[in-house]
């Protein structure tokens, strides 16, 4: 019985797919218990010969969709449209999953007495050039376990591990988690995904369409959690977007404009904090005198500026 669906969207990254999908086959979780589900955004490559290839390991299924531009949003719904599994994972190409990352989040789900949105752990999201020279001996598609041991060791984190440490990781308590959910690995519910809406396929360039999703789980009361038993690989390769900060600060504007609550009011904030994470600007705002938390007026536009100096408690 198929009791969870991971959904990989792709798009002319072939090799890349196949370490990913290399890594499902080495899960502890019952072959029977889970579903792959491959949508391609309209690419050219051999990805269809790959996911196909496949076939006699998992229980995997390809569609393709035309290219009409990024839509990474549309290949999701996709996917959870048609998933058979009660609960979903969504997985970028090229991240490959720890071998008891599916039965740990599937676990999770089934034992939990509420609807929860897991953030998976991603190790080596921001893996640079000299740390790649020092993973070499160990990068394999086979040996992600290995590959996991060595990035703890080596101290290489998962990207958001610092705001764990100075917030918690119960991410349940932030007031905002949902600027956690990066659909690089994550997993929710398909029934709450699908009361949610599941994406907005107006976001068409990279990022915030996760987030903008994580919103509603959250709004929906969705408990967010994150635990390092769920890890996860990715594999270093060139970014697809040049100017990731120009795209996710449209997206942000995009997501405050469709809530309008106090937590997204902070996206049209500028500042001059070293472009903190959304969850630390709302506690150093919560500590600053001159910037109460949730004053409506501050967050009117045009977007208000601040500055270190305002900030001095």
């Amino acid at each position: 019985m198929i009791e969870l669906s991971v959904i990989i969207p792709t798009y002319n990254r072939s090799t890349l797919l196949s370490h990913t999908l290399t890594a499902l086959c080495e899960q502890t979780l019952p072959l029977e218990s889970f579903e792959v589900i491959v949508i391609d955004d309209g690419g050219i490559d051999n990805s269809e010969d790959v996911t196909r290839s496949f076939s006699d390991k998992l229980n995997i299924k390809y569609f393709w969709q035309e290219d009409k531009g990024f839509r990474a949003g549309k290949a999701r719904n996709v996917g959870t449209a048609i998933a058979e599994g009660k609960y979903i994972v969504y997985l970028d190409t090229g991240v490959l999953l720890a071998t008891g990352s599916l039965e740990e989040h599937l676990f999770r789900h089934k034992v939990s007495t509420h609807p929860i949105a897991i953030v998976g752990y991603v190790y080596g999201f921001d893996l640079d050039e000299e740390g790649v020279k020092k993973m070499e001996s160990v990068i394999s598609p086979n040996n992600v376990d290995a590959i996991l041991s060595e990035l703890d060791q080596q101290g290489m984190y998962d990207i958001r591990q610092a705001q764990y440490d100075d917030m918690g990781h119960n991410i349940s308590d932030w007031p905002a988690p949902f600027d956690l959910f990066w659909t690089c690995h994550v997993s929710a519910e398909r029934e709450e995904l699908i009361k949610a809406g599941m994406f907005d396929e107006r976001f068409n360039s990279w990022g915030g369409e996760d987030v903008d999703l994580g919103v509603r789980l959250f709004r929906n009361n969705n408990m967010f959690i994150v635990d390092k038993s769920m890890a996860s690989f990715h594999w270093p390769h060139p970014k697809e977007v040049k100017d990731i900060g120009e795209s996710s600060k449209s997206a942000a504007e995009l997501i405050h404009s469709k809530y309008n609550i106090w937590q997204t009011s902070y996206y049209n904030l500028d500042h001059e904090i070293n472009d903190l994470p959304l969850n630390k600007l709302i506690k150093v705002l919560k500590s600053s005198p001159n910037y109460p938390m949730a004053d409506p007026e501050l967050f009117k536009s045009p977007r208000k500026t601040i500055t270190n100096t305002d900030l001095d408690t």
